[in-house]
This record gives structure tokens, sequence and C-alpha cells, in this order.
């Protein structure tokens, strides 16, 4: 017998149950590992979670022939679903909210919003679900532009001679109502005190009412550059 434990055969048979269970409690701890790695997994797919997003708000509208105003360019979006949907939701925002404008005609409504390109699994509650639009017929013209400054701003003994800009006309367009308020449009120069050294300008193109506030269209270009030359007044 105790030529049997000191033998070869003996040694073999003891390494051989060693690494049987050497690779048993390797399996045992990596099998763990993916198991617990698959249950973070499906915890992470099954989980609900909630986020909030800002999505750009599109109009369905004829825009060649109405203009609309009053509506927020952007809506808030609570997306509630599986952890892992709702981040890659978040992230792409592969999915749009809209107004449907195409069958109103003129003046004031109230739009239902809607939301399209979600997954079924995610849902979304929307702030505002509902917008008021005001839906008015689109107008366009051409205006000519005025610089406008402050003559007080012009030191003593100078003058401006002349004034120079590189926009003299612009397109106008927006709501027949709003475009009726058009009395002027201005590039407005901003001068320090005493200015007397030639001065050039980027300033922004306004239309004005007949109060001088800014009437709400789009103006094409929106902006013009304006020199104004000033000199010693020797009269």
């Amino acid at each position: 017998m105790k030529k049997f434990f000191g033998s070869k055969a003996f040694c073999l048979i003891i390494s051989l149950i060693a690494s049987l269970a050497l690779f048993f409690m390797v399996h045992d701890y990596k099998l763990g590992q993916i198991n617990s790695s698959a249950q973070t997994d499906n915890q992470q797919l099954t989980s609900n979670e909630t986020r909030d997003v800002e999505v750009p708000l599109q109009l369905n509208v004829n825009s060649d022939r109405y203009f609309v105003m009053g509506y927020p360019n952007k809506i808030k979006v609570s997306l509630t679903g599986p952890s892992a949907l709702v981040t890659t939701t978040a992230n792409t925002q592969n999915f749009k909210i809209s107004a449907d404008l195409s069958d109103l005609g003129t003046g004031k409504h109230t739009v239902k919003l809607k939301q399209s390109g979600l997954n079924s699994e995610v849902k979304a509650s929307l702030k505002p679900k509902t917008i008021t639009v005001n839906i008015q017929e689109r107008e366009t013209d051409t205006y000519p532009v005025e610089v406008d400054y402050r003559s007080k701003a012009v030191a003593n003994g100078y003058k401006v001679n002349k004034v120079l800009k590189d926009i003299k006309k612009v397109n106008i367009t927006g709501p027949k109502d709003e475009m009726k308020k058009i009395k002027k449009v201005v590039a407005k120069v901003k001068l320090g005190h005493d200015v007397n050294k030639n001065v050039k300008q980027t300033t922004v193109i306004d239309a004005l009412d007949a109060n001088g506030k800014t009437v709400n269209v789009v103006i094409s270009p929106s902006t013009t550059t304006v020199k104004l030359q000033i000199e010693k007044d020797n009269d």
C-alpha cells in the first residue's frame, strides 16, 4: 500500500482530480459571470425609464400661400419605456412631432400635436399637447432700406458727408395684417459720443411700424454694411 501511495500512478490520479476540480471551479465562475451579465442586460432592457427631450415642431402647411404665427419652435416630450430604447430614442431623436394645418384656412386655430416614428414600446407625453396658431395669407414685397443714426453723436465741427450701404432694397415676407403695418425699413447704426472719423458697421435691418416698433416679418437679406463718411464741417 505504501508503495502505491508513493507510485507515479497515484500522483497521476491526484493530478487528474486536482485538474478536474480546478476546471469545474473556473467553469462555474465564468458561468456565474455570464449569468450575471445576462441578468444585468435583461434588467436594462426590461426596467423602465423616463427621459425629457425637446424636439423641433414640424408644421404641415402650404407655406407658399400661408404664413403661420404663434407656434413654439420646440415641444417638450417625456419618453417612457425600456431603458435601452429610451436612451437610444433620446439620443437619436429619430421621431417627429407635427401639427397638421393642411386643411385649415386663415384665422386662429387650436391644433392637436401628433408624434410619429416612435418604437411601439416607447410612450411619449407631449407638453403642450395642443397649440394655438394664427394662419394668415402670405405676402412678399420689396422695400427700400433707410439708414438711421443719431446725428447728435457726431462731434462738433464735423458732419456726415456721405452715407453708403451695400444693400439698397430688401424682400419682406409676412402675414397680410403684419405687412400692412410696415411704414419704413431701416438699418440703424450705433454711434458712440463725439464721433469725428469714418464709421463702418454691419447692422441688422428692421421693419418698423408708425410707432417705431418692430413688425413681425421675415427680411431678406437681414443685414447690411453701412459706411458713414465723416469730415470737418467747413461751412
